[in-house]
């Protein structure tokens, strides 16, 4: 029986890849709750016992839709402005998990890695100790970088569509809001990583 639910599996043209582009459609139009196997194997219509034949548990198939979206990080090049590469790539992080809420809220309940996961770190270090830190250092760099930006995409991410009523300010506060309402989404993003490269000693280009 499970021979010829793994040859079913195989004969539908499914594979590691596909069901976690499926996984990831469901998390996107109906939320992580909606995720299990069985409900995905009814989306591909199959068996739930054939998705075991491309992954183990539902770990797996996490770590492979993770793997999915993060493939699409753009990642930046070691070159002679690692501040203008560090900013590009986790530009890119950011754009491309806002894109998916649900699978930012996966992320962050997780405590393993997975491959791409491992892959952009990698990069970042590189990156950073090629500008001069030590590897104490540029691991440090890297920890607060990716803690600052998963905070913020959390924010974005969380936000309500419906403005909140309007909460009487005092004087300052007041001052402080309009202060804010001048920088755009992207550029309070892009001023918060400066302020950690400034931070880490990461050299301006001259």
């Amino acid at each position: 029986m499970a021979r010829r639910t793994r040859e079913l599996a195989w004969h539908r043209g499914l594979d590691r890849a596909a069901l976690a582009g499926e996984a990831l459609r469901i998390l996107d139009e109906e939320g992580r709750d909606a995720l299990t196997m069985r409900h995905l194997a009814a989306s591909l219509q199959v068996e739930a016992a054939s998705l075991y034949a491309h992954v183990q548990s539902k770990d797996e198939l996490i770590d492979a839709v993770l793997d999915q979206v993060l493939d699409g990080v753009v990642l930046p090049e070691p070159g002679p402005d690692p501040r203008a590469a560090l900013l590009r790539g986790f530009d890119s992080y950011r754009r491309t998990l806002v894109a998916h809420p649900a699978v930012v809220l996966l992320m962050t309940e997780r405590s393993r890695l997975s491959t791409s996961q491992l892959r952009l770190a990698e990069r970042s270090i590189e990156i950073l100790v090629g500008a001069g830190l030590s590897m104490r250092q540029a691991v440090d760099a890297h920890v607060t970088l990716v803690a600052y930006v998963l905070g913020f995409i959390l924010q974005e991410v969380s936000r309500p569509t419906a403005p909140a009523p309007a909460a009487a300010l005092s004087p300052q506060m007041d001052d402080v809001v309009r202060t804010l309402r001048e920088r755009s989404v992207d550029e309070r993003f892009e001023v918060g990583v400066r302020l950690i490269l400034d931070g880490v000693g990461v050299p301006r280009q001259s």
